[in-house]
């Protein structure tokens, strides 16, 4: 059983603390939860963050830098990686791209990818145009290139894909702009170890339906009716029937906003095989593949 808060808020279990050595070439492919919606993949010593924030509010170690309570520390110092290939962003939300955190992050001279709006606001924050990379997302057949929507990295080739995200629109006068399809996206990363699919903050579309050959789903359990839902959660991880389930976008922010929390219990309880198929990670913990297969932590 989960540790839960009085309220009756899923807390994520405690961040196992990361070091150098989980920067380093092995024969095999890592994913690490860091909490929230944050994401690192060592592809056998190619190292990408999807989503990272890492860094805590001024003067506070209980705050993240976007004002939310913590529950715990973050499962990685950002002033401590030593290196690092690829940042990958969803959108621009900034419990998904921190200013603080993106700041930091461009002194190891990553390229950045996501979606035009996430490069404009990367530029903003002093990333060399160079290196931000942009697509669109598509539900058609990917175009190769870095403007296109399929980048290659060495022994892993990145796909963005399509997300619904418009949640500005529960209050328009309030919120703003609201997200459109250019602006939000999800990564598929395909790799020798396996398929990772990274949907981000996105509602149940046709096209995460129809995707196939998944090994490691990144699992949104988030209440949030912008995000999938228990329903559209159930449904996609259903479709994958054979893909490993890593939840995530809860149990880091102690919050009454349903996008911070979740059940994972709940939600893989409902999946078929769910708890044969579920992988509730402590932040900072790796789950390891080799060649489609999961193999034991040395």
């Amino acid at each position: 059983m989960m540790q839960r808060t009085p309220e009756g808020q899923c807390i994520a279990p405690v961040a196992q603390k990361m070091s150098v050595k989980d920067f380093g070439s092995a024969g095999d492919t890592r994913l690490f939860w860091l909490g929230q919606a944050g994401f690192m993949l060592n592809v056998r010593g190619i190292v990408f963050l999807v989503d990272p924030l890492l860094v805590t509010g001024s003067g506070t170690p209980v705050l993240s830098e976007n004002g939310a309570e913590l529950f715990g520390p973050w499962p990685l110092d950002v002033e401590e990686i030593p290196r690092l290939d690829a940042v990958l962003y969803t959108h621009t939300d900034d419990d998904h791209l921190g200013p603080e955190t993106a700041k930091l992050l461009m002194k190891l001279d990553p390229v950045f990818i996501g979606t035009p709006c996430c490069r404009d606001r990367l530029e903003e924050l002093g990333a060399s145009p160079v290196r931000c990379l942009s697509g669109i997302p598509q539900s058609g057949p990917p175009k190769r290139g870095k403007n296109g929507n399929t980048i290659d990295m060495g022994g892993a080739k990145i796909e963005l894909l399509p997300a619904d995200h418009p949640w500005q629109l529960s209050d328009p006068d309030k919120y703003g702009p609201v997200f459109g399809p250019a602006d939000c996206c999800g990564f598929k990363i395909s790799t020798q170890d396996g398929v990772f699919v990274f949907p981000g903050d996105t509602r149940l579309m046709k096209h995460h339906i129809e995707l196939r050959d998944v090994t490691v789903l990144a699992l949104d359990v988030s209440r949030d009716p912008y995000h999938l839902g228990l329903q559209g959660a159930v449904v996609l991880a259903n479709s994958l029937k054979d893909a490993l389930l890593v939840p995530c976008h809860y149990g880091t922010f102690r919050s009454g906003n349903p996008a911070h929390s979740g059940d994972p219990e709940e939600v893989l309880g409902s999946i078929k095989g769910g708890d044969r198929r579920g992988r509730i990670l402590a932040p900072g913990q790796p789950l390891i593949l080799r060649e489609g297969k999961e193999v034991s932590a040395e």
